[in-house]
């Protein structure tokens, strides 16, 4: 018999947005497994099964934000304090300094 359990995944990629300098925007995504265990518990096999993309997020610089903040560590090792950013009724980025 084989056992199913779900599992999400939550990773920020780099975001490249039209007018703004820097590099310092993330867009949050969950990515939504199945994974297929053994008789043991261990995993067998990874599905993906779905992602759906979240907030944005930029790098603190000191900032607050009542949108959510968070620290996370990248693959490369670096820990960074994020901040979400609000978003307009369209729901693009509210970004100071961007047009």
């Amino acid at each position: 018999m084989t056992k199913m359990i779900s599992g999400i995944e939550r990773v920020f990629r780099p975001l490249r947005l039209q007018g703004y300098v820097g590099n310092d925007i993330y867009q949050e995504v969950y990515m939504h497994y199945i994974h297929f265990l053994n008789e043991d518990g261990s995993v067998r096999k990874s599905k993906l099964d779905h992602m759906e993309n979240g907030k944005i997020w930029v790098e603190s610089g000191g900032r607050r934000s009542l949108y959510g903040e968070c620290e996370y560590v990248f693959p490369d090792g670096t820990k960074k304090h994020l901040i979400a950013i609000g978003t307009d009724a369209r729901g693009n980025p509210i970004i100071p300094g961007v047009m």
